[in-house]
């Protein structure tokens, strides 16, 4: 692992701009960990490759060696209601129950929050659009959190900033 902590877990997300799954994926894994966890948003596949989570990047689903993306061809399947799986739904798949104390609230949470997110990472509508009336929806509030052109463009600062936000969201 080389510079990094051997105690810590390291967790690997892309760089760059940042969406709801990734941030949430993120905000999961490290309530889990009990944020004993090192977050690096690279692409670099020497970093992903040592990493002891990774997620919404990298081109691989196994939840068994901790590899959340849903990027590669196919996607990384559906639910039986046709919702396809994002980063933070994998990530909920494998940890919500232990999470949120049991399979039936991890269920709940996952039709009330984790699928809204996932259909719309992959471009899915939840809802009827109405003339001229645009939802705000969660994904935008995470939109307008994003460094703006009169900022500097530290997106890891934001990024971070984000997931301490939904982690409020993810306790309640």
């Amino acid at each position: 692992m080389g510079l990094f902590s051997k105690s810590k877990k390291i967790l690997v997300t892309h760089d760059s701009t940042f969406h709801a799954d990734d941030v949430f994926a993120t905000a999961t894994l490290m309530m889990v960990l009990k944020d004993d966890v090192e977050v690096i948003r690279t692409r670099d596949p020497q970093k992903i490759a040592t990493a002891d989570f990774v997620y919404d990047v990298g081109g691989e689903e196994d939840t068994e060696r901790n590899r959340f993306d849903h990027h590669q061809i196919g996607g990384a399947g559906k639910r039986e209601n046709g919702v396809p799986y994002a980063s933070f739904g994998l990530v909920w798949r494998k940890y919500g129950a232990e999470l949120s104390g049991s399979e039936e609230a991890a269920r709940i949470i996952d039709e009330k929050l984790v699928q809204a997110i996932d259909a719309g990472d992959n471009g899915m509508d939840t809802f009827t659009p109405m003339p001229n009336v645009s939802p705000y929806l969660i994904q935008g509030f995470l939109y307008s959190l994003r460094p703006t052109w009169l900022e500097a463009q530290d997106y890891d600062k934001a990024f971070m900033d984000a997931v301490k936000k939904k982690k409020i969201i993810l306790r309640r």
